[in-house]
């Protein structure tokens, strides 16, 4: 799934991309993916987009209405101009013509470009909202503060993290009312910042291992903005680059090489049913 980084990295490329351009169409392919009345948005410009945690708000002109993509586990979003743009899940038929048999959504544009939702196992989905239904939406009362915001201090992160005392610190911080949109890469990248073993129970840290997993959180979300997120294979960002930040994580992926810190081989387990890499030197 698409964490923080590769979220603002794809918000951060359409918004050089459509910004300003008028929805001729919109296509439903697939119901279940487009949830809302597609007349609602047709013929609107977009005029602004933003990211909450993982998912992207599109907002258009008049009436405030607001678009909200969650491309959860599978979803892409590919636009095309004469080049082409993608953002999302890498699968090997997303570099092929478009629309696919994974095409969910169509969107033409004023100016004849396309955005196509694409998404193999239909987790993902659009909505059709407006800014009092975001502002009263369960999906972001729930969640944690931005790592990125100032309100995202070290106390704060405590005081959220001692809700899950028995939990291991790793697990914990990906849950996203903890702080929002770090997931499994992010949370393994922070843990090896922060000197901590991931096994470790939220309820065991004292306050010189929260601010460090606090500091670790924001420095490994700064470096997966900074390297265009953390997709392998051919997955490219909507500026057409890939996204590089693996190049640079000191655990995630590298089971079995050695720490780039220490030289111990980095090991692999698994934590609340997802991979989790440390180094048993530097996070002992």
């Amino acid at each position: 799934m698409p964490e923080l980084p590769e979220v603002e990295t794809i918000k951060l490329g359409l918004q050089k991309k459509i910004l300003g351009l008028r929805i001729t169409k919109v296509q439903v392919n697939s119901p279940k993916s487009f949830i809302g009345n597609p007349n609602q948005v047709e013929g609107k410009k977009v005029v602004d987009i933003w990211r909450k945690a993982k998912m992207l708000g599109v907002e258009l002109s008049e009436d405030q209405t607001i678009l909200l993509f969650h491309l959860k586990m599978s979803g892409q979003l590919i636009y095309e101009d004469g080049g082409r743009f993608i953002g999302g899940h890498p699968t090997e038929d997303m570099l092929g013509k478009m629309p696919n048999s994974h095409t969910r959504v169509i969107f033409s544009f004023s100016d004849g470009s396309h955005l196509y939702f694409n998404d193999q196992r239909k987790f993902g989905w659009i909505r059709v909202s407006n800014k009092a239904q975001v502002t009263s939406n369960k999906l972001f009362e729930k969640l944690g503060p931005e790592p990125l915001e100032k309100s995202f201090t070290w106390q704060i992160l405590k005081q959220n993290l001692l809700k899950h005392k028995s939990m291991p610190i790793k697990v914990a911080i990906m849950d996203q009312s903890v702080v929002s949109g770090v997931g499994n890469i992010y949370s393994n990248e922070a843990c090896f910042d922060a000197k901590l073993d991931p096994r470790t129970k939220v309820g065991d840290l004292g306050d010189g291992e929260f601010k460090a997993i606090h500091k670790g959180v924001i420095k490994v979300i700064k470096n997966g903005i900074k390297h265009g997120g953390s997709t392998r294979a051919h997955f490219v960002d909507p500026e057409g680059h890939k996204g590089y930040f693996l190049d640079y994580a000191k655990v995630y992926w590298r089971d079995k090489h050695p720490c780039k810190v220490c030289k111990t081989e980095i090991k692999k387990i698994t934590l609340g049913g997802r991979g989790t890499y440390f180094c048993p030197r530097c996070q002992s």
